[in-house]
């Protein structure tokens, strides 16, 4: 299971999918609001969104391969489903529930102005 980063939708991870499906099954998707998917109108959970996804494809566990955003979602749910949780491979993981100092926001704001931009444009 491949779980992109916050600045990328699943074609991040389009290098990685001929070779990996050479020995494994390969699912990639895109976190609500990114690429493809829309943001719903009500709080939802990226962890029960994975959670969900895996029961729909009877999925009794997964590897998962999270980059930033994406380690963030695969450290959540592999602390909430650890008998789900295959293998997590983390490529420079974001941590859940972390939040900046204030003094540290002029190096994000950037992605901060990308994410808006993208939120503006999903409520159209």
């Amino acid at each position: 299971m491949l779980l992109h980063a916050g600045v990328a939708d699943l074609r991040m991870w389009e290098p990685q999918v001929a070779p990996f499906a050479k020995q494994f099954d390969v699912i990639r998707l895109d976190q609500r609001g990114f690429g493809d998917s829309e943001l719903p109108p009500k709080p939802w959970s990226p962890v029960a969104d994975l959670l969900s996804l895996m029961d729909q494809l009877s999925l009794e566990s997964a590897h998962l391969v999270g980059c930033s955003m994406g380690g963030a979602l695969a450290i959540d749910f592999a602390l909430e489903h650890p008998e789900r949780t295959s293998k997590l491979v983390l490529v420079g993981s974001a941590i859940g529930g972390f939040s900046f100092k204030p003094e540290h926001a002029h190096l994000f704001a950037e992605v901060s102005a990308a994410r808006a931009a993208s939120e503006t444009r999903a409520q159209r």
